[in-house]
């Protein structure tokens, strides 16, 4: 049993206050829509440094004064951030056990339980303008080691705001002790790109009825390269995201035949972008919003799949990208952007809702290629970083390895297709599985 000693539980305001002027932050058309569920990823530090706690807590206050919307709350209606300086949720606690330990358990119960400590909220049950939208943990190991849990409204920002915000709050931290403050200067003003609507409504998330399964498979490099070799003879140039998603969909989507005992009438495999460097013109990295959207990667109709092959998945989403590069309404700053993005967006909706009743759809998202590993908060940087639960079912998320170089990948689905997924002889002869 993990126990946790818990040593400090405080809110954390910023350093100064929000002038008045910025008190109602607007939130853009593309945060509108985003899903009311929380990011969540775990940093893990060895025990070779010694890891302060009031130079985290010093450059997270230094930091919310920067990036004010994240100290504020949701206000109803999920259209603006009340910039209140109601601050963040901190907690600092022991565990007794080794950090190895915990990170064999992350998906047990108990452990689940700790790293969601105080915030297993969604904002669907309880009311967001009392709900902090960022929370953080610092456990400490027996071993000497460290884990920084970050928790974050995915309502209001996407991964690569969440990566640029830690490591900011990093760079701070670690001049805490006295040393110059780096320059850091996000841009909070991404409605001015993307309007928002009153009636923009937002996607649903989390899951309804049966029971998920989440998984770790890792990738090493000679592996990739392995996957991109056979592709290769087919797709020209084929991206390792590319070949490594295709391959888990592939095995998910045989794993779903095997349970139900036939094909569904279409399946769909949906890609999240990034598009700050896709629009006209390019949107700087350092814009902070959902700055995302999906494409359909890849749609296989009931006939057409029993022939599905690795080689056509990812020829199909190379092809779907440069069309959603050519086809995405790309001028923002036009005035009729909201209404291009609309019906972009229908237009995809209309194409998922056409696959029939049995219709299997999944998602991809990837963090490779963002600086996630950069995060030294004056302890050196992470040795892991990992995600131990979503709210979402058939969803395959990759991360960089700590080398940058390999692969892992989370993939959750439901537990009877899950038994049967983790058995694909052909996918474990490309990857380890982890629990």
């Amino acid at each position: 049993m993990v126990e946790l000693e818990i040593v400090c539980k405080q809110t954390i305001k910023p350093s100064s206050s929000t002038p008045s002027e910025l008190r109602n932050y607007p939130l853009c058309l593309l945060d509108q829509h985003a899903p009311y569920m929380s990011i969540m990823p775990l940093y893990f530090y060895d025990g070779g440094n010694t890891v302060d706690s009031g130079g985290l807590k010093d450059g997270l206050s230094k930091a919310l004064t920067i990036y004010y919307p994240f100290a504020g709350r949701l206000q109803k209606g999920g259209n603006f951030i009340d910039c209140n300086d109601m601050g963040a949720m901190y907690l600092e606690g022991k565990l007794r056990c080794p950090m190895s330990e915990f990170m064999n358990k992350l998906q047990s119960d108990e452990v689940l339980k700790l790293v969601r400590l105080e915030h297993d909220t969604n904002g669907k049950d309880t009311d967001p303008t009392f709900n902090p939208l960022l929370s953080v943990q610092l456990f400490h190991f027996e071993c000497g080691g460290a884990m920084v849990s970050v928790v974050f409204s995915h309502k209001v920002a996407d991964l690569a705001s969440l990566a640029q915000f830690v490591n900011d709050w990093a760079s701070i931290a670690r001049s805490s002790g006295g040393g110059m403050l780096p320059e850091v200067s996000p841009l909070l003003n991404a409605a001015s790109f993307f309007r928002p609507e009153l009636d923009a409504g937002s996607y649903p998330s989390g899951d309804e009825g049966k029971k998920v399964c989440l998984k770790r498979l890792v990738f090493e490099s000679s592996k990739i390269e392995a996957l991109k070799a056979m592709v290769s003879e087919k797709v020209e140039n084929p991206s390792r995201v590319q070949v490594i998603t295709a391959f888990i969909y592939k095995a998910a989507l045989s794993a779903k035949i095997s349970v139900k005992g036939h094909w569904p009438t279409t399946s769909t495999l949906l890609q999240v972008v990034n598009i700050r460097g896709r629009m006209e013109p390019r949107l700087e990295e350092r814009l902070i919003g959902n700055i995302v959207t999906y494409f359909i990667a890849s749609s296989t109709k009931e006939e057409e799949g029993r022939e599905m092959e690795v080689w056509k998945i990812v020829g199909d989403m190379k092809r779907s990208f440069e069309d959603f590069c050519r086809e995405f309404p790309k001028k923002c700053r036009a005035e009729e952007w909201n209404g291009l993005y609309k019906l972009h967006a229908k237009q995809k909706m209309d194409r998922l809702i056409s696959g029939g009743w049995d219709h299997a759809v999944y998602c991809c998202s990837s963090w490779c290629k963002f600086p996630l590993y950069d995060a030294d908060f004056g302890w050196g940087k992470p040795m892991w970083i990992t995600v131990p639960d979503f709210d979402s079912k058939n969803l395959i998320m990759l991360m960089d390895a700590r080398d940058g170089k390999g692969v892992e990948a989370i993939v959750r689905l439901e537990e009877e297709e899950m038994a049967v997924f983790q058995q694909n002889q052909e996918l474990l002869s490309f990857c380890d599985l982890r629990t």
